[in-house]
C-alpha cells in the first residue's frame, strides 16, 4: 500500500449486484481520498435476459454487468441518481403473449444502459472504448473494464442433475442454466479457453496496490474473469494486495449448501497459484471461525471478521467500505 492514508489503486473483479456493492463502497472511499483510483474489471458471460439478446443479435459482449458497473460508479447526489433511473429503466415486458420478434418496437425486456452501449459498440467502437465514452458523458468515478473484449461461454461440470444418479457428471452451458443447476459443480471452465484479455484491464492490475475479488454469484461472477489465462497471469504476477470478500450465505442453485469454508477450499482447488493475503468475513456469517481460519491459512489469508451486512443477507456499501480500508491497512505493503 502507498501509506497509511491512501491505499493506492483499486481494482475489483466480478459482475452482478455483487461487484455493484463493492464498487459502492469504492466510490465511498474515491469520495474521502481513501483510494487513488478505481478500476472495475467485469465479466462478460451473461447470457439472459436483454444480454442475452443483445449478445445474440449483435455478437458483441453482454453488457448487463458492464452497465450495473457504471451505475455503481455514478456521482453521488440527486444527479447520479437521475442518471441511475434512467440508465437502469427497463422496458416492460408485454403480457399479452406477443413475442419479442413480433412486438412493435422490439424493445420489450431491454435496459437503456444495455441499448446504450450496444449504440456505441455499433458506431464503431471497441468494447473498452465504448465503456469509457459512456462513463465520460455521465462523469463516472473509475473505470469500467471487460476481462475480455468478447463474450465468453461458462461451462460447468454437474454432478447430481439427476438426484438419483448422484455420481454422473454432465455438461452444462451458461450463465443462466449454471446459476440454476440443482446439481453441485465440480469443475468450471470457459470457451473459448483462451480468450485474449482486455489489454486496458491487465494494464490496471499491474499499476494497482489492491485487488477486491467477490463478493456475488460464485461460479457465474467471481470465477470467471480469473479464468481468461491473460487475467489470471497478470494477477498471479502482480505485487499488489490481494483481498477476497466473502459470501454471506450460499446462492440455492449453483452453491447450495456452501458454507465459509466451502467457498474457501473452492477457491483453493481452481486458483492454487493465487494465494490471497485477506478475506472479510461478517461475524454473522461464519459457521465456524476455527475452520475458517484454517482454511484461510491454507491459501496463506487473514481473517478480517467485520460487520459488513446491511439488516438481509446483502452487503452494505458503506459498511464495505470502513472493512476493505481497515483489512487493507492493516495488511501493509508487500
Amino acid at each position: 500500500m502507498s501509506d497509511y492514508q491512501s491505499l493506492g489503486s483499486v481494482v475489483a473483479f466480478g459482475g452482478g449486484h455483487g461487484l455493484f456493492a463493492t464498487l459502492r463502497a469504492g466510490r465511498s472511499l474515491l469520495a474521502d481520498s481513501v483510494i487513488k483510483d478505481l478500476t472495475a474489471i467485469v465479466g462478460v458471460s451473461d447470457d439472459g435476459g436483454s444480454s442475452g439478446r443483445i449478445r445474440r443479435a449483435f455478437d458483441v459482449a453482454p453488457p448487463g454487468d458492464l452497465r450495473m458497473a457504471i451505475t455503481a460508479l455514478l456521482p453521488q447526489g440527486a444527479a447520479g441518481e437521475n442518471v441511475e433511473s434512467i440508465l437502469q429503466y427497463r422496458f416492460p415486458d408485454r403480457e399479452t403473449g406477443i413475442s419479442i420478434q413480433e412486438s412493435a418496437s422490439g424493445l420489450e425486456g431491454h435496459v437503456v444502459g444495455n441499448v446504450l452501449l450496444t449504440a456505441l459498440w455499433n458506431a464503431g467502437a471497441s468494447t473498452h472504448e465504448g465503456l469509457d465514452l459512456l462513463c465520460s458523458f455521465f462523469g463516472v468515478q473509475g473505470r469500467v473494464l471487460p476481462c475480455s473484449s468478447g463474450a465468453i461461454e461458462i461451462v460447468a461440470t454437474i454432478a447430481g442433475l439427476d438426484p438419483e444418479q448422484a455420481d454422473v457428471l454432465q455438461k452444462v452451458s451458461g450463465q443462466v442454466a449454471i446459476a440454476k443447476t440443482s446439481g453441485t459443480v465440480t469443475q468450471i471452465q470457459i470457451e473459448p479457453e483462451e480468450p485474449p484479455a482486455c489489454a486496458e484491464a491487465v494494464n490496471a492490475i499491474v499499476e494497482a496496490d489492491l485487488l477486491v475479488f467477490g463478493p456475488g454469484s460464485w461460479f457465474t461472477s467471481v470465477v470467471p474473469p480469473l479464468l481468461v489465462p491473460g487475467i489470471r497471469e497478470a494477477i498471479i504476477t502482480s505485487s499488489a494486495q490481494r483481498m477476497l470478500i466473502m459470501n454471506l450465505t450460499e446462492q440455492i442453485g449453483e452453491t447450495s449448501g456452501y458454507t465459509t469454508v466451502d467457498y474457501l477450499d473452492s477457491w483453493e482447488k481452481l486458483f492454487p497459484e493465487i494465494e490471497l493475503d485477506g478475506i472479510i468475513v461478517d461475524p454473522n456469517f461464519v459457521e465456524n471461525r476455527q475452520d475458517c481460519e484454517q482454511a484461510a491459512s491454507r491459501i496463506g489469508a487473514k481473517v478480517f471478521s467485520i460487520d459488513v451486512a446491511t439488516s438481509g443477507t446483502t452487503h452494505d456499501p458503506e459498511k464495505l467500505a470502513r472493512a476493505l480500508r481497515l483489512a487493507a491497512i492493516a495488511l501493509g505493503s508487500k
